[in-house]
């Protein structure tokens, strides 16, 4: 008999079926095995319709582009998650047109255990709809909860790092392959995410991102989540009001955050408001409290030290502060590192222009560091005063670029 892993991928890469047309197929037949077996009759007179095209499609029995994406996955450590295994979220598994496979690099949390939230909008988002997402995100992630979005720029790219920051989780659910980078300046950004979330996509890898592929991840954002937060939104050809769409379709709970009457970029979510079709965000800690029931340990308190925990990697708060208290403390000492390394000692000129000039501020602050003699992770996250996983994440970037080396266990400049 075929492998269920070979016959879930290649039915999942039949042209013109589509996912919605695939889950009928598996209601009807009872698994992929038995699609895949299915002859050209069996197919005509099942319970699914189809057309002719479909059915040609599905008599092409040839198995070979299913076993080379998945030889690939394996070569390059990409998890292949079916409909059928336990880890694929149940609340996914329940919309209308679930993907039959899902191709994961990094951590795949547990929806089931815990609850997500997406938290998307316009990719021209204003200053107030930036730090508004970041906020979204960071409260989320503090709660102990997931924060789903889409990499774009703009809000989803605010929403995750909002997470990161807060030391959650964050997945983000791309248009093309999860070995794809789009767009390319989120690249440093996606090793953050990879550092403790995942990126997902139903595309096989090396898939690039093209128009209808925006779409159908939409609607994997909202279907992985029990609420969908629309940040920002100009008018209703937003990818982010698809989203919503999706949302409402799927059942699940629609929020739109309200801005200025004449603020172009929230038109669409004072109109998704104003419908009824979406609940009016009044703060993040808002969002937070409404699901908070949702979480394994079930009060503020419990999630917060939990938030803690994993933002510092210690067991317990100190006993004399509660944990909210201290996560806040530890962020104002972050920032107080921050304002310290900018009165560090700058390099010299010279020095300084020896560095590539494509480097993000983030990056040049590290390769400077190191420059500066400072030659350990625990070092740069100290003297610079960014969190833990993104100082991780900037080093391992320098390093394949070339601009750091190890020597002798130290980080220093340049290629051996």
């Amino acid at each position: 008999m075929m492998p269920s892993r070979l016959s879930y991928v290649w039915l999942a890469q039949r042209n013109g079926l589509g996912a919605g047309t695939a889950a009928e197929l598996l209601r009807a037949f009872g698994s992929p095995e038995a699609v895949y077996a299915a002859d050209r009759a069996a197919l005509t007179a099942s319970a699914c319709p189809l057309r002719k095209a479909q059915v040609d499609t599905l008599c092409d029995k040839n198995t070979d582009e299913a076993a080379r994406i998945i030889e690939q996955c394996t070569r390059a450590g990409i998890q292949i998650l079916t409909i059928g295994d336990s880890a694929y979220p149940d609340r996914l598994r329940a919309i209308a047109d679930p993907p039959l496979v899902l191709y994961v690099r990094g951590s795949w949390p547990d929806f089931d255990v815990t609850p997500a939230v997406s938290v998307v909008g316009t990719r021209k988002a204003t200053p107030y709809g930036l730090h508004t997402a970041e906020e979204i995100g960071a409260a989320l992630a503090r709660a102990g909860m997931i924060t789903v979005s889409g990499m774009a720029l703009g809000a989803d790219g605010a929403a995750h790092r909002g997470a990161l920051r807060a030391g959650g989780l964050t997945v983000a659910v791309l248009a093309g392959g999860v070995d794809v980078c789009y767009p390319p300046q989120h690249r440093s950004l996606m090793g953050d995410i990879l550092l403790s979330g995942a990126v997902v996509s139903e595309y096989p890898p090396g898939t690039e991102p093209r128009g209808t592929h925006y779409h159908n991840r939409n609607r994997i954002i909202s279907g992985l989540s029990v609420a969908s937060v629309i940040v920002e939104a100009a008018d209703y050809r937003s990818g982010a009001l698809i989203t919503a769409r999706h949302a409402l379709d799927q059942g699940r709970d629609v929020y739109a955050v309200p801005g200025a009457l004449d603020a172009p970029q929230s038109r669409a979510c004072n109109e998704l408001i104003e419908k009824g079709e979406a609940a009016l965000l009044r703060s993040p800690q808002a969002l937070v409290r409404t699901y908070l029931g949702l979480l394994p340990d079930r009060t503020v308190e419990q999630q917060a030290r939990r938030a803690f925990q994993r933002q510092t990697g210690e067991r317990s708060a100190p006993a004399a502060r509660s944990a909210w208290d201290e996560i806040r403390r530890r962020e104002e000492q972050a920032e107080q590192r921050a304002k310290q390394a900018e009165k560090t000692e700058k390099p010299s000129a010279a020095a300084a222009a020896a560095l590539p000039a494509h480097l993000s501020d983030a990056e040049r602050q590290i390769a400077e560091l190191v420059q500066q003699g400072v030659g350990t992770a625990e070092e740069l996250i100290e003297r610079c005063g960014l969190p833990a996983p993104r100082v991780m994440s900037l080093v391992t970037m320098l390093e394949m670029d070339g601009v750091l080396r190890r020597e002798k266990g130290r980080l220093v400049l340049g290629r051996q």
